[in-house]
């Protein structure tokens, strides 16, 4: 097996087991038991925990992004913002947004791993940005800043998306989704 093959073996591995355990209650010898190596072949390719927690984090957000941006860049920009709204809130108790949760709780005591989670949100900030940046082009959102605004819309959308970790339900999501809806059309200039 080839370093790139093994390497995304253990990311694999690694995922899998933190959305089911969780961020912080998994070790190396469950990864490595987990992906059937031994912890110093985990090591060989990876310097530390922190730095596969790290990679694993990065490509686990890196696919939801795709998997969120891919459906909406063709949509018209209101309908591109409500699916992206309705992609940051969950109805459900999925273990990919727990995983959210540990990553950030993590992040307050490894600054690495904090870099990164800031990188990835700027990167579903832009993303936001730039639907609104096509709204406003478009002439269906009259916006002075597309970014400022993402921003507010994102901050609200999340502090949402934390509440609903705690009680996830359709209805409370779609309740949420209203309300970011609404300070959306304030920000964005449309009803």
């Amino acid at each position: 097996m080839s370093r790139i093959d093994r390497k995304d073996q253990i990311l694999t591995a690694a995922l899998e087991l933190f959305r089911t355990k969780g961020f912080a209650d998994v070790s190396t010898r469950d990864l490595a038991e987990h992906a059937g190596l031994s912890r110093s072949h985990i090591y060989h390719y990876f310097a530390d925990w922190k730095e596969l927690r790290r990679e694993a984090f990065v490509r686990f957000a890196d696919e939801q992004l795709a998997d969120i941006y891919t459906p909406l860049q063709h949509l018209p920009p209101q309908e591109a913002l409500v699916g992206f709204l309705t992609a940051c809130l969950p109805a459900s108790a999925d273990d990919g947004w727990a995983l959210w949760l540990d990553a950030w709780d993590e992040a307050m005591h490894d600054a690495d791993l904090a870099t990164a989670y800031l990188s990835v949100n700027a990167q579903w900030n832009a993303m936001l940005g730039e639907i609104i940046e096509r709204g406003v082009t478009a002439q269906v959102f009259a916006c002075a800043s597309p970014t400022r605004a993402a921003r507010q819309i994102f901050a609200q959308a999340m502090g949402y998306a934390d509440d609903l970790l705690l009680q996830p339900s359709g209805e409370a999501a779609g309740a949420a989704l209203d309300e970011v809806l609404e300070v959306a059309g304030l920000l964005l200039g449309r009803s």
